[in-house]
């Protein structure tokens, strides 16, 4: 058991950094592609991953983290291991093709709501992206399921920098949206591929397992919060797209890129960290509260830091054109800090098999995108947006607090501080820079106040400190005997 936690522990910090290079390719090539491409293409370009996402997750129906739930407790030889890769895998991309199909069914549909001639020129890359996504992130949990997790993080990060290469020299060549697209596509193809190789005994159809319905019915709960989740982050974009075309969302989106760098990071070790939590033991005085304070601590920094290097990063990337985007990316630092916790939330719970609670920890969260969005859109167009994502997230925080500590209440009440302590002076620091516009100098003199607000409010502890540095030194030295944290947390 001891042994499964530090793989697990060490794969969480391998997928993260093999992902952070990946993620800079991607940014490279976004950053090509503001300055070669109009903003109402680049626009165009991210309404086509809008779809292409949410058509990817419809297929999913739950079995990627069903799959890592699984596996996680199976040696990678067994019989069983091998007959659930199977079942999952083809039942997988047997509803990646149903989705793929009924999304092309309503595409006039989608037609007649975004009649924008980029968007409906590359409509028909939409299915084979989202199959192809859908079946490589399955491919990876069972990587994840394997404990193959050196083999993850240069995967992962080798796709990312094929894609950017092919996308950037289309980009080059004049070739437009359709070189970002296909570099989707052919990368895609060559990691599947890749995996196929290396583990071709998980490649055979089934449609039979004797824990079929189970399997079914958690990822059911699991399909539901993926649902949701995605409709909570992109019902922005698709009402900003609507209302204010795709030069608004081009600006929005490419305000996005840089803040949703913590939310990748942090959805590139979630496979590693499931298989973590679902390795633990259960223990009754809620070992993850630990993590939970150094991850919001660690968080409210990084906002700190993005705030006060928004305008200066948001001209670099994608020049001057995108100006407008500065305080979107100021709210979406904020944003990304909380999301990340309410993350991190629901892998707890589905890490201890609390699924449908996962699941509940959604519902009102959707109802207040919806209502805070198409409110705060039509008023303030993307800053509007991200402002409704920060209200939805805060919100989500607090349920999540609660529902993690069960009837412990006062877990709940410490859970609960832990993320308003954190919250307070980055709202505040929010605030201040939409009210002043401060100068560069000004505005790191409010965040370096800031990071003493989160010290004085003791978002994180000296012992936190001191377990994260165990950790770190632990991870370090993997061929030593122990790692103090792997009980801890």
């Amino acid at each position: 058991m001891e042994k499964d936690k530090t793989q697990y522990l060490f794969g969480i910090v391998l997928s993260g950094s093999g992902n952070l290079l990946g993620m800079a390719a991607s940014l490279v090539t976004i950053m090509v592609a503001a300055r070669l491409l109009s903003q109402d293409e680049l626009g165009a370009f991210f309404l086509v991953m809008l779809v292409a996402q949410f058509t990817a997750l419809l297929g999913d129906i739950g079995l990627k983290n069903t799959a890592i739930k699984a596996l996680s407790i199976l040696p990678e030889t067994s019989f069983e291991f091998i007959q659930t890769s199977r079942f999952v895998m083809t039942i997988s991309v047997a509803t990646s093709i149903i989705a793929c199909l009924a999304v092309s069914l309503i595409m006039p549909l989608l037609a007649l709501l975004w009649p924008y001639q980029e968007f409906q020129s590359h409509t028909s890359y939409i299915a084979p992206i989202a199959f192809l996504t859908t079946t490589l992130q399955l491919v990876m949990s069972l990587l994840v399921g394997a404990k193959k997790f050196k083999r993850l993080s240069v995967l992962s990060a080798g796709i990312e920098i094929f894609r950017a290469l092919l996308s950037t020299g289309g980009l080059l060549a004049g070739l437009g949206i359709s070189s970002l697209l296909w570099g989707m596509i052919v990368s895609r193809l060559i990691g599947i591929g890749a995996i196929w190789v290396s583990m071709p005994s998980l490649f055979a159809v089934t449609f039979r397992h004797p824990q079929s319905a189970e399997l079914l019915k958690f990822g059911g709960w699991l399909y539901g919060c993926s649902l949701v989740s995605i409709i909570m982050v992109r019902t922005s974009d698709a009402i900003l797209t609507t209302y204010m075309g795709t030069a608004a969302l081009a600006v929005y989106s490419a305000a996005m890129q840089v803040p949703s760098v913590l939310q990748r990071v942090f959805e590139s070790i979630r496979p590693a960290l499931l298989g973590y939590i679902s390795a633990q033991e259960t223990r009754s005085d809620n070992p993850q509260v630990t993590a939970v304070r150094i991850v919001t601590a660690l968080l409210a920094v990084a906002a700190v830091v993005l705030m006060a290097l928004s305008k200066p990063l948001m001209t670099m990337l994608y020049s001057e054109k995108y100006e407008s985007g500065i305080t979107i990316m100021q709210a979406l630092s904020v944003w990304a800090a909380f999301t990340i916790i309410n993350y991190l939330f629901s892998i707890i719970l589905i890490g201890n098999g609390q699924s449908r609670r996962a699941f509940f920890l959604t519902l009102p969260q959707l109802a207040m995108i919806i209502i805070s969005t198409g409110f705060l859109v039509p008023l303030y167009e993307g800053f509007g947006a991200a402002i409704a994502l920060i209200v939805t997230a805060f919100l989500g925080n607090i349920i999540g607090a609660r529902l993690v500590a069960g009837i412990d209440k006062s877990t709940g009440r410490m859970l609960t501080m832990v993320f308003l302590r954190a919250a307070a002076p980055l709202l505040l620091l929010l605030l201040a820079v939409l009210s002043m516009k401060p100068s560069f100098l000004l505005l790191a003199v409010l965040s370096s106040m800031t990071i003493v607000l989160l010290i004085v409010f003791k978002v994180v502890t000296q012992k936190d400190i001191n377990t994260l540095r165990t950790a770190i030194s632990g991870l370090a030295g993997r061929g030593s005997a122990r790692l103090p944290m792997a009980s801890k947390l």
